[in-house]
């Protein structure tokens, strides 16, 4: 390969003359670069800025004191009738009359359903007849005993036949009352279930009725709230229609549920307006009392470890993230614990500081100011 002029006339100079000119041409890029860094003017523009510190960042705050509430625990139910019975024939006959219809109130003692009396009538004749005429024999059979023409064992023999008629009109009379279904306390139809022309055998089903007054309502509490529990208990029962009931706790499982761990309570509440049972319900029973404070939840936040919790301001101005426990939640606010009392929260500006900042503080104020009075409030915990 031919060697052009230019590589000729460089290949011509004295060999110290080429190392000194490529080690000036490399020492004056190194400066060039070394210049661009330091002055941020060169290079991609991603040059590292003078460091310098950030004067505090204004949060605004505002105090707040706990206050205490009452501590409650929440569940879902339903409610139940007082109680229900599935009313059955005692006798067999056909249906003769049907004087109730489903929905009707009934009061105690009223007839629900009427069976043909058949032949009873006639059994019952007989069997009065029968006991008239025991009755005289063992009156004449006393009389020849105290003259001494009959034997004593004579006198019981009758005295035992006499017994056996009682009992036997006694029966018919039974079997004639049993034709007359009567409501065994004061309800309400729920369910008729034949008509005036069936046959009812014995302990067939004819009617159900049912007492919705006071209603029961039945609630699964967790098993970490079964120690708080216990009848007597005052309890709040929120209907489906959103009516709240006042009421009391009538009865606590002695054991939980096996497939869910919960316990079954049962809460009665009045009910004179005859409300259907057999809807959804929220039952809340009141354990005791807590100091809690009334918030935002616009406040809340995540700290690195994935705890609920707020930012609020130490006495060295200082950013300090506080875990919180949600004991009530409310349509303007939320009740925590876990905040120290009183407490300066961050109630603007939280976003955009981090624990342990120091800041400078204005007074702020909260959504809830409006803070109703504690006794009212439920902390459910």
């Amino acid at each position: 390969m031919t060697a052009t002029p230019d590589e000729n006339a460089w290949l011509a100079r004295p060999a110290h003359r080429r190392w000194a000119l490529a080690g000036a041409v490399v020492l004056a890029t190194a400066l060039w670069m070394a210049s661009g860094w330091l002055s941020g003017s060169g290079g991609t523009g991603d040059a590292a800025p003078v460091s310098s510190q950030r004067p505090p960042f204004e949060v605004a705050i505002a105090e707040r004191r706990a206050e205490s509430i009452e501590r409650a625990v929440r569940a879902q139910g339903e409610t139940r009738p007082h109680r229900s019975a599935r009313l059955r024939a005692q006798t067999a006959g056909q249906v003769a009359a049907v004087p109730v219809e489903s929905g009707q109130r009934v009061e105690r003692g009223e007839i629900l359903i009427e069976l043909a009396r058949g032949d009873r009538g006639a059994r019952l004749k007989e069997a009065r007849a029968r006991v008239s005429q025991r009755q005289l024999e063992l009156e004449a059979a006393q009389r020849l005993s105290a003259s001494g023409y009959q034997a004593r064992v004579q006198v019981e023999e009758a005295r035992a036949a006499l017994e056996q008629a009682q009992a036997a009109l006694a029966q018919i009379r039974q079997d004639i009352d049993y034709t007359t279904i009567e409501a065994p306390w004061a309800g309400t139809i729920d369910e008729v279930l034949v008509d005036a022309g069936d046959y009812l055998g014995v302990n067939g089903e004819a009617v159900t009725l049912v007492d919705n007054d006071p209603l029961r309502v039945v609630a699964h509490f967790p098993q970490g709230a079964a120690d708080a529990l216990a009848p007597g208990q005052p309890a709040a029962v929120t209907l489906l229609s959103g009516a709240v009931r006042s009421g009391q706790v009538v009865g606590v499982a002695p054991r939980s549920d096996a497939a869910t761990r919960t316990f079954r309570v049962e809460a009665e509440i009045p009910n004179p307006e005859r409300r259907p049972a057999g809807t959804s319900a929220e039952m809340r029973i009141v354990t005791g009392r807590v100091r809690a404070h009334r918030l935002s939840p616009a406040l809340l936040s995540l700290n690195t470890q994935g705890e609920l919790g707020v930012k609020a301001v130490n006495d060295d101005n200082r950013i300090v993230f506080h875990a919180v426990e949600i004991m009530h939640t409310e349509p303007e606010g939320i009740w925590v614990t876990g905040l120290p009392d009183p407490v300066r929260l961050v109630v603007r500006g939280g976003g955009f500081v981090a624990s342990g900042e120091r800041v400078r503080t204005s007074v702020g104020t909260l959504d809830v100011d409006r803070v109703p009075d504690p006794a009212a409030a439920g902390a459910e915990g």
